[in-house]
């Protein structure tokens, strides 16, 4: 694992999430007290980039403790799965008002992406991960740092879960990449007659 990669994966979480929760914050899904960037807090960005880094980091200690093989890693897969998780996110905002059926859409599709060949212990990670983000956004939302306008399950809104089942999904697809052993150098060795 190169620290470059995660570095990487800091920015791009941090920087994509941000994009989506403003989105969150424009359709009127939630709203933060105290603003100061782009109707955001400014600490939005840090918490978006750690949560990357978290996501990322667990997938390969629970592959290990579930005793499952790793996934052969693919950027073209975890692009589509980052595609994927952005389409969620933005359909959260812009079908707030209709949660049942958004989150029905959000299972459906990570029902077809699961059995499109997700190994068990990946399901389980995801599984965990829709039960896991929830519960840190209730938390979270509890200290008074944002809040839903329109929470229904714990503070939060009811498709919630289900979107994270699709962190879930590219943290497992990223992860792949993320803990992928780096390509050796080639060594070049002189010799001297």
């Amino acid at each position: 694992m190169s620290w470059l990669r995660w570095v990487l994966a800091l920015v791009v979480g941090a920087a994509v999430c941000t994009v989506l929760d403003h989105q969150h914050v424009v359709w009127g899904v939630l709203v933060y007290p105290a603003p100061d960037v782009w109707e955001q807090a400014w600490w939005v960005p840090l918490l978006f980039g750690s949560a990357t880094l978290v996501a990322l980091g667990m997938v390969e200690p629970v592959r290990r403790l579930l005793g499952g093989a790793p996934l052969e890693p693919s950027a073209g897969l975890s692009l589509a799965d980052a595609a994927s998780f952005a389409a969620a996110y933005y359909l959260t905002a812009v079908g707030q008002h209709a949660p049942d059926l958004v989150a029905a859409a959000l299972v459906v599709a990570w029902l077809v992406r699961a059995a499109a060949g997700m190994p068990a212990w990946a399901v389980a990670f995801c599984l965990a991960t829709a039960l896991g983000g929830p519960a840190f956004e209730s938390f979270w939302s509890s200290l008074g740092f944002f809040h839903y306008l329109h929470p229904d399950f714990i503070g939060v809104a009811r498709w919630l879960p289900a979107l994270y089942l699709h962190v879930g999904v590219i943290a497992v697809s990223a992860g792949a990449l993320m803990h992928a052993p780096r390509a050796a150098e080639p060594i070049e060795i002189e010799v001297v007659v």
